[in-house]
């Protein structure tokens, strides 16, 4: 993978947002939904008010992040990290974005096993928005290229 897979903007995917605290202790959460602008420098990622309270504090306080965007079924997997410039609470005028991505994301749960109706029980609403100036981007797909730089 040399370039950004266009893959990565669409919807279905898993998002996982990860940050460490100022003495590099992780803390994790699933996003639901990420915007990646076309030349993969800016990146937003929708986590769930409910289950991103440490990823919240950490980006909040040390700046950084890291974002995994994951084709589930073809097991394609993307990371960007870079520096947080923005934690806000997502607008109103997001949420259909979000609830769309997380059906997206239930029915291709669904199609490896998992009920759709599951998936659609992830909390989502009222969502936090991360947005990240991309410094790295990453090849996270398994096999010999997983970690290398894309670009």
């Amino acid at each position: 993978m040399s370039s950004p897979p266009q893959w990565a903007r669409e919807g279905g995917t898993s998002v996982l947002v990860g940050t460490a605290d100022a003495s590099c202790v992780p803390a994790g959460c699933r996003g639901i939904a990420v915007r990646i602008d076309p030349q993969f420098s800016r990146a937003t990622a929708f986590v769930p008010v409910a289950t991103s309270r440490d990823v919240i504090a950490n980006a909040a306080s040390t700046k950084r992040a890291a974002f995994v965007v994951t084709r589930i079924v073809e097991h394609f997997s993307v990371q960007l990290k870079g520096s947080v410039e923005t934690i806000r609470l997502a607008t109103d005028a997001e949420e259909p974005f979000v609830r769309s991505r997380l059906s997206e994301f239930a029915e291709v749960l669904d199609s490896v096993g998992l009920p759709r109706r599951l998936g659609e029980t992830l909390a989502c609403w009222p969502a936090f928005a991360i947005e990240l100036n991309v410094e790295e981007l990453f090849d996270q797909t398994p096999g010999p290229r997983a970690g290398t730089a894309i670009r």
